[in-house]
């Protein structure tokens, strides 16, 4: 079991968003007032890129839900226009299943209530009955709203 404390930032205050994460079981992080953590923005928007992995391991829809915005849209490894709902709809169905994600080289910008995170996927898994594998460089938008990140948008790009 791993803890993961992050410092975000809402309405002028400072929250502590405490994140276990327990491989195969939900959980939701929890927010409290904060205090001098030395975490910081950046920290909260890798750990929401941290949760969202898990989440797509357990295809929870709900919690991937939380995390992507309506307007959500990638270019996949394979150049395709993706949508949130083609997103949810096909894990939901079972057509995109992942079997492992791991992250390396996150690194985050923050530009006010906008991060960009960039960093190297190395996932397996199937889609629509094709098993696919390997290592892509990624770049995914988020927005702050309400307090919480959410991403906006999504390129992928394949590592030979």
């Amino acid at each position: 079991m791993s803890i993961r404390s992050t410092v975000c930032r809402r309405t002028g205050r400072a929250g502590v968003v405490v994140l276990v994460v327990v491989l195969g079981v939900r959980v939701a992080p929890l927010v409290a007032q904060a205090s001098s953590t030395g975490s910081t923005p950046e920290d909260s928007v890798r750990a929401v890129e941290l949760s969202r992995g898990q989440a797509l391991l357990r295809a929870d829809t709900t919690a991937l839900s939380r995390m992507v915005a309506e307007e959500f849209f990638e270019i996949s490894r394979l150049g395709q226009l993706r949508t949130r709902a083609d997103n949810i709809r096909d894990i939901a169905s079972g057509s995109l299943r992942l079997m492992s994600v791991s992250y390396d080289s996150l690194v985050v910008r923050i530009y006010g209530d906008v991060a960009v995170l960039r960093g190297i996927a190395d996932n397996a898994g199937t889609f629509r009955g094709m098993p696919f594998s390997g290592k892509i460089r990624y770049l995914r938008v988020f927005v702050r709203r309400d307090g919480r990140w959410q991403a906006v948008a999504m390129q992928q790009t394949v590592l030979q």
